[in-house]
């Protein structure tokens, strides 16, 4: 059964790609994408279920600093990877969210990232001034946010946010490539909602299926064969639709980081450079397709500049939007 769309609820759908494979070779099997008549956005058919979704992630998933532990050059790597790409790309999506809710100091007001993983993008909010805390189904992320960084963090997924926090809590709520992960996409946008004070924003970065480099790779490009952990691709309407019903205004997509968007074509481009790989295996090859993918992520750089700001069709967007005053803690309807 075809599912409706998660963004606009459409259920006109038709075929989009098929015999897409997942390319981390973690999940077997193939799996097609539909694409939404009404908004674009594209819907995994068939849609997994809840409890299917923890089986589709690899041990090594999500970057982190210690990523190398288990040996010395690894070790190495992580940490120049750190300085060279993911540190700036995080500075960069701080202030880039911070400038669009009109805060370019965070004057401590209070933050929520949902799905942080290590946490190191919440170290360049709080250096913005934020008073931050962490929301991730992973214990072991938690636990390095509590320990190591020393951020406040809990333990649940988006579904749970709710339940942990009291109705109009947070200033800023920030959703960085989760949205695209979730099978009920209007009822977290609804309940993160809830959880922002009235004039509270909401900044989520997704990759976009609309965009130049997604149409022009095709079934080829790295938000597609993200599936099955990629549940649905979203176009720029409908993230913008989807915020708008759940009760935000004054919404706008911004580019991502232009590293953040040069890497998502230079991992299409080059196969192998996964995280997944470099780091959860020994291979020479794994490492030199990581290298080869670091140069390509530079050298793409003026055509995705010009994708981003020249085009308004970045790969990854960051959609934001401000819960309007006078709603309270209220859920939208």
């Amino acid at each position: 059964m075809t599912p409706a769309c998660l963004y606009c609820g459409g259920t006109d759908l038709e075929p989009l790609y098929s015999g897409v494979r997942d390319r981390l070779g973690y999940v077997p099997g193939e799996r097609a994408y539909h694409r939404c008549r009404a908004c674009g956005s594209a819907v995994l058919v068939p849609l997994p279920t809840t409890a299917d979704l923890p089986g589709f992630y690899p041990p090594v998933y999500t970057f982190g600093l210690e990523s190398g532990e288990a040996g010395g050059f690894k070790k190495w790597l992580s940490r120049g990877e750190y300085q060279v790409f993911y540190k700036p790309q995080y500075r960069a999506q701080a202030r880039a969210v911070a400038r669009a809710c009109g805060w370019p100091r965070g004057g401590g007001r209070l933050m929520l990232d949902v799905g942080c993983g290590r946490g190191l993008r919440l170290v360049e909010f709080r250096r913005l001034g934020f008073d931050v805390r962490g929301l991730d189904m992973v214990p072991d992320n938690v636990r390095y946010l509590r320990e190591e960084l020393g951020i406040p963090a809990e333990c649940a997924d988006i579904t749970e946010a709710t339940t942990l926090y009291r109705p109009g809590t947070f200033d800023l709520i920030t959703a960085f490539f989760v949205i695209e992960h979730v099978p009920d996409v209007r009822g977290a946008l609804a309940g993160m909602f809830e959880l922002l004070k009235p004039n509270g924003w909401l900044a989520a970065a997704v990759p976009l299926v609309d965009s130049l480099q997604a149409r022009a790779l095709g079934a080829k490009w790295a938000g597609v064969t993200e599936a099955p952990r990629h549940l649905s691709l979203p176009t720029q309407r409908g993230m913008t639709g989807a915020f708008r019903a759940a009760g935000f205004r004054d919404v706008s997509v911004l580019p991502d980081a232009l590293l953040s968007c040069s890497a998502q074509l230079s991992l299409s481009l080059v196969t192998g450079a996964e995280m997944t790989y470099t780091y959860g295996a020994s291979r020479l090859r794994s490492l030199l397709a990581r290298a080869a993918a670091g140069a390509a992520t530079f050298a793409v750089m003026p055509g995705v500049l010009a994708e981003n700001h020249l085009l308004g069709r970045p790969g990854n967007g960051i959609v934001v939007g401000r819960k309007p005053a006078g709603q309270g803690g209220d859920r939208a309807s």
